[in-house]
């Protein structure tokens, strides 16, 4: 359908294939054109159209197709045929568009309009959109390169929108330009190559894996723990409460802060179609949440409803969204009890190893609580405690309580009595984790196994510290299992 077509008779009208809404296409390409969706990748250095001058750049054409109209025979021209993955050859830089997962289509899609292949880039999101039907922001993207195409102008389509349908589009499109943004934002603020969050100290060994979210952004990443350290595995656009984040009561549509574990994992359908493929549950409210009187629970890194591809940036109940398929990846991959997730409103990217000199007065609070809990010193141990933080009875169990020895000396049975001060069982301490958090004062969460030697009673603790001034104090402390 040419734009002329809407001048002639019904008549003479092809048939509309029903695989688009007319008026959501025709609204969602005007409107981000309009707002400059595809321009807005010039604000973060990706050169498009829009920033082309007009005699360097070449016509993209004077037609129309919209995706729900069939071109009249009569009228057609004869076009190219559709580019495919399978029609690239396999070293073709433009690849990445048309294969991978549905971001890096979305990514690639961007590229190409930055380096003026409009129709290659109309492939690719005809492409995705076929193959991720619920992915929104490809579909407006398509639109927007449809209407690009036509040399659309703004007001076209929008008139037959009534005033509350025009509001709910509007705010919807904005909700996806805004996806949009935070996802070009991924493409450009990409954390050096070899960097770590700062907020990672030491991991143990048995710790295979570790999250981070950096809501700011959007963005949660995954690490893998290896001999060398953490290495970036993935990246993962999410979304997060509709009120923001610092979580501090039930209900308040925020996600919280801190440093969290995944705790337990629940399958595809037991929390309900809104959590889609399944659910990642983190220990929110945990000691420190709860010594600072922050309620509310069932906070999950979960899934979206089959129905959708995504959801807006901030468009959870406190949460953490992310897409399904990418979801599943996680599950299958990080373990429940012991893999840390970080949320912070910016991740602060360091190289490892001055990280861990940075914190070296933390290890060293760490070191001296392990050296003096070794001892039977009660009133040294408790220095480390704010008042009324210090548990009732030391965090490891006690060596049981001496025998007597019983001995027969010439058929005559003899007795020795115990020894007044019995021996302490030593201690021992492994699979040390650290992490650090700043919220209103700096604070770092310590996790480990303490055994004891010759009882050979394990139990893994967990203590939240803070610093103020310059001395830490443990303000939380418990067993985790």
């Amino acid at each position: 359908m040419t734009m002329a077509d809407d001048a002639l008779p019904a008549s003479s009208k092809a048939p509309r294939r029903p695989r688009w809404q007319r008026t959501a296409v025709a609204v969602g390409s005007l409107v981000v054109a309009g707002a400059g969706l595809l321009a807005s990748t010039e604000l973060h250095g990706i050169p498009t159209p829009h920033a082309t001058p007009e005699a360097a750049r070449a016509p993209i054409g004077a037609v129309i197709a919209l995706a729900d109209d069939a071109i009249p025979p009569s009228r057609a021209r004869a076009l190219p045929e559709p580019t495919t993955a399978a029609s690239l050859p396999k070293d073709s830089p433009f690849a990445g568009a048309f294969k991978g997962s549905p971001e890096n289509r979305l990514i690639g899609i961007y590229r190409l309009v930055g380096q003026q292949h409009p129709e290659l880039a109309l492939d690719a999101a005809a492409s995705l959109t076929h193959d991720v039907p619920g992915f929104k922001l490809a579909q407006l993207v398509y639109a927007d390169l449809l209407t690009a195409r036509s040399g659309g102008t703004p007001g076209f389509g929008v008139a037959g929108a009534d005033a509350a349908a025009s509001a709910g589009v509007r705010a919807e499109l904005a909700d996806l330009r805004e996806e949009a943004v935070q996802r070009l934002r991924a493409l450009q603020e990409r954390p050096p190559e070899g960097l770590v969050p700062a907020e990672f100290i030491v991991l143990p060994k048995a710790v295979h894996h570790a999250i981070a979210v950096d809501t700011t952004r959007s963005r949660l990443y995954l690490f893998e723990n290896g001999p060398k350290g953490l290495r970036l595995v993935s990246d993962h656009y999410v979304s997060v409460g509709k009120q923001g984040v610092d979580k501090t009561v039930e209900g308040d549509q925020r996600t919280p802060l801190g440093v969290y574990f995944v705790s337990d994992r629940v399958g595809k359908g037991s929390l309900g179609e809104a959590f889609g493929a399944g659910a990642m549950q983190l220990n929110y409210p945990n000691l420190f949440d709860q010594l600072h009187g922050r309620t509310g629970s069932g906070i999950y890194l979960h899934g979206v409803p089959f129905s959708t591809y995504s959801r807006p940036p901030k468009d959870s109940d406190g949460c953490v969204t992310l897409a399904n398929d990418e979801l599943l990846m996680l599950m299958n991959t990080v373990p429940i009890h012991d893999t840390p997730v970080i949320i912070t409103k910016q991740i602060h990217w360091v190289a490892d190893d001055p990280a861990r000199g940075r914190h070296a007065g933390i290890l060293e609070a760490v070191d001296r609580w392990q050296a003096v809990r070794s001892g039977d010193d009660r009133a040294a141990l408790d220095a480390f405690y704010l008042p009324g933080a210090a548990p009732d009875t030391p965090a490891a169990p006690s060596a049981p309580p001496p025998q007597p020895i019983v001995t027969w000396v010439h058929g005559k049975r003899q007795v020795v009595p115990p020894p007044a001060v019995p021996p302490r069982d030593p201690v021992a301490f492994d699979n040390l984790s650290v992490m650090t958090w700043s919220d209103d004062k700096q604070t770092m969460v310590v996790t480990f196994s303490e055994r004891s030697t010759r009882s050979r009673r394990e139990a893994t603790l967990r203590q939240y510290w803070e610093r103020d001034a310059s001395t830490w104090k443990i303000v939380a402390e418990g067993t985790v299992r």
